[in-house]
């Protein structure tokens, strides 16, 4: 009969880096409004979502927007780089390809 045996600590494979514990303050859905620099009133609305993914090496945001006409949803996933100490992600969006203002301006509320 073989026994259960848990593995020396160093055999473990390692746990997320400690620095992801910076995004921790985006968990949770927030609700965005905003315009494009160059409209007059608000044409930017929708909600970002944050959440971990399990085992919590990876930061995923999900995004629905109503961006000035065109209806965007998207998935960034976003994780850590201890070599320059940076978050890098990588963003699948509807939104590719349709021509867009490239800055707008917004608001964040939880």
């Amino acid at each position: 009969m073989a026994q259960n045996q848990n593995p020396p600590a160093s055999a473990l494979p390692p746990g997320p880096d400690p620095a992801l514990k910076r995004l921790e303050r985006f968990v949770g859905t927030w609700k965005v409004t905003g315009r494009t620099l160059d409209a007059q009133e608000d044409n930017v609305s929708g909600r970002f979502s944050f959440e971990w993914l399990p085992g919590g090496f990876f930061l995923q945001q999900r995004t629905e927007l109503d961006f000035a006409g065109y209806q965007v949803q998207g998935l960034e996933v976003i994780g850590y780089d201890p070599a320059t100490d940076r978050f890098p992600s990588t963003v699948y969006s509807s939104m590719v390809g349709v021509r867009s203002p490239t800055s707008t301006t917004s608001r964040a509320t939880r």
